[in-house]
């Protein structure tokens, strides 16, 4: 805007000059080359900025150009903390989600031993999360007899080569589901060696 205001009071100012000058200057056959001047110097206060412009442009269509790239580059840097952030504190909910299922599990089933691992969602915004699976791994503490040995069947790869024993551990899914307001299709019981 500085730019525009000091040309159209440079612009001005040559003008008033230039009409000044062909009032005071004789009617002779030197007029025509005084006018030929005067038109160089309005050609030259015309063309002034828009030179200044062409030159300065490229600077600072580079220091535009740098503060986006730093102001983009910075939102890239939030926006890989946000989801680094968000990565971390689900981590962090699964793994407390985890210990405290076990935990409660270790206090109801005092001759059994516990390892939890939970596939939830979690949305923070709404403190809201939704269990897609939880799968606990059972081991019995105390010693038994060694049961009849089952048939060893060699899966295909890709198959789970665990078994679930959810009918044999029925008291573990049926509390689970209750404490924790699960679906008991949602509660896979496997035997921990």
């Amino acid at each position: 805007m500085e730019l525009l205001n000091n040309f159209v009071i440079t612009l001005v100012t040559t003008l008033i000059f230039i009409a000044a000058v062909e009032l005071i200057a004789p009617d002779n056959n030197m007029k025509k080359y005084l006018k030929f001047v005067l038109g160089l110097i309005l050609i030259a206060v015309i063309l002034n900025p828009i030179l200044t412009i062409i030159l300065n442009g490229e600077e600072e269509l580079k220091d535009a150009i740098s503060s986006y790239e730093g102001k983009y580059n910075t939102n890239k840097k939030i926006e890989k903390n946000d989801d680094e952030l968000s990565r971390v504190k689900n981590e962090s909910f699964k793994k407390n989600f985890n210990k405290n299922c076990e935990n409660i599990l270790k206090k109801e089933f005092k001759d059994l031993e516990f390892k939890c691992e939970v596939d939830c969602e979690v949305d923070f915004n709404k403190t809201d999360f939704t269990i897609n699976r939880l799968d606990i791994r059972v081991k019995d503490k105390n010693i038994k007899k060694i049961d009849k040995i089952d048939k060893v069947d060699i899966k295909p790869k890709g198959e789970n080569k665990e078994k679930i024993e959810n009918v044999k551990y029925k008291e573990v899914v049926k509390f689970v589901s209750k404490e924790l307001d699960i679906d008991e299709g949602k509660i896979n019981i496997y035997k921990m060696e």
